[in-house]
């Protein structure tokens, strides 16, 4: 897939249900001079022309600096083309898309497109989706080109060619939602949105389009299943969070994010040396704080002898069950630390994870809230052998990503 057609498929993702959030986000609307500017961008990125593209969304950000559509579209478009670039210019790039999602998310705490890209950003492993045909896909690209410029029968008619050319791919059907959405034809597009979450229940993006179409039919119910099924789809999705949330809240039940955020890794050098990177918050126990150092210091310790042993074909640490394993190794150290008579955790975040851990919930912590693509399988494992454990689980602790 071309970066034109995954700038453009995550762009329609945000379109297709910027109205349902624009009341809770002000910044997802913008003046009519800036959304001239912004749809010829995306009319650009949809033809690949990156650069122009760039240049009309800096036009529009311009326009109307209190949007964050266009940034987090220019955003993207550094994570595709870090992807594509190799040495200083990939790091480069993708440093300016981390720096970029970074700012928009601290003014917008629930942009969705900025949480795409993040998640992409921090684990580009694609879900087990069927990917079209040639065929289909080519349908695609020139359906999301007419649909960029608002032409929605030509769009609906390439999306529906790629669906009967390639039964198996759920996108084209979503996207033939999108069409019927986009005219708050919302029955039409539910019935879309459902036949590709039929075809392949692991399209998250499919469910969350669902919701929006139900929702808007005072389905509220329904919008909440749909919701809860995106999720068990891929829990990093943390749009589906985001929009769970807003049903909750308008219900008087909040949902409250955790807002963890990793301050330690570690690595092996090519000559097997070990690096542990630790922030700089807590790289000295006058400046940082005792417990949550010693832990961070102790999950990215851990994570480099994991390594070693992987090299020894000893160990994966990728696995769900090595992080949750050095997690508890984290929070043991906590409890040592603060029997000595320190202070205990005061990250709020961690804070949570060390109840829900004392709970017997860290792996179910774990597994929704910080999801690595990797956890696939314990996490279709996990779903068999826990039905309902996802809404159970936001039912008691009233927490998300």
């Amino acid at each position: 897939m071309n970066i034109s057609h995954v700038i453009a498929a995550i762009t329609l993702a945000l379109l297709s249900t910027v109205s349902t959030v624009c009341a809770a986000q002000p910044g997802l609307k913008m003046n009519a001079q800036a959304q001239a500017l912004f749809d010829q961008a995306q009319v650009l990125s949809s033809q690949g022309k990156m650069q122009e593209a760039l240049a009309r969304y800096s036009d529009a950000a311009k326009a109307d600096p209190s949007s964050s559509v266009p940034l987090s579209n220019i955003a993207e478009l550094f994570r595709q083309a870090s992807e594509q670039a190799q040495g200083e210019r990939q790091a480069k790039l993708r440093q300016q898309a981390e720096s970029l999602v970074s700012q928009i998310l601290q003014k917008f705490p629930d942009e969705p497109l900025a949480h795409e890209v993040q998640r992409k950003l921090r684990d580009n492993r694609p879900p087990p989706l069927h990917q079209g045909s040639p065929a289909a896909q080519a349908e695609m690209t020139l359906g999301e080109t007419a649909f960029a410029q608002n032409k929605l029968d030509v769009a609906l008619a390439h999306y529906e060619r790629a669906a009967a050319i390639d039964p198996a791919y759920s996108m084209a059907w979503v996207y033939a939602g999108d069409c019927y959405y986009a005219q708050k034809k919302y029955a039409e597009a539910e019935t879309r949105y459902r036949k590709g979450v039929e075809i392949e229940p692991l399209n998250s993006q499919g469910w969350r389009y669902l919701s929006d179409a139900l929702a808007f039919q005072g389905k509220r119910g329904a919008a909440e299943d749909a919701l809860f099924e995106g999720i068990a789809a891929q829990p990093s999705q943390v749009p589906n969070w985001i929009k769970l949330a807003q049903l909750r809240a308008a219900a008087g039940y909040p949902v409250t994010p955790l807002k963890l955020v990793r301050k330690s890794w570690g690595s092996l050098n090519p000559d097997d040396t070990a690096v542990v990177h630790l922030d700089e918050e807590y790289a000295t126990k006058e400046k940082g704080r005792p417990a949550d150092g010693a832990f961070w210091l102790m999950l990215a310790t851990q994570q480099v002898l994991d390594l070693r042993a992987q090299k020894e074909g000893k160990a994966d640490p990728a696995t769900l069950a090595a992080e949750v394993a050095r997690w508890r190794l984290g929070l043991k150290v906590v409890d040592e630390v603060t029997a000595n008579g320190e202070p205990g955790l005061a990250t709020p975040a961690l804070k949570t994870m060390q109840m829900l851990n004392k709970d017997d919930e860290l792996e179910t912590a774990l597994l929704l809230l910080d999801y690595r693509e990797a956890w696939r399988p314990e996490l279709e494992s996990w779903k068999r052998d826990h039905p309902g454990g996802i809404r159970k689980f936001v039912d008691k602790y009233g927490v998300r990503p």
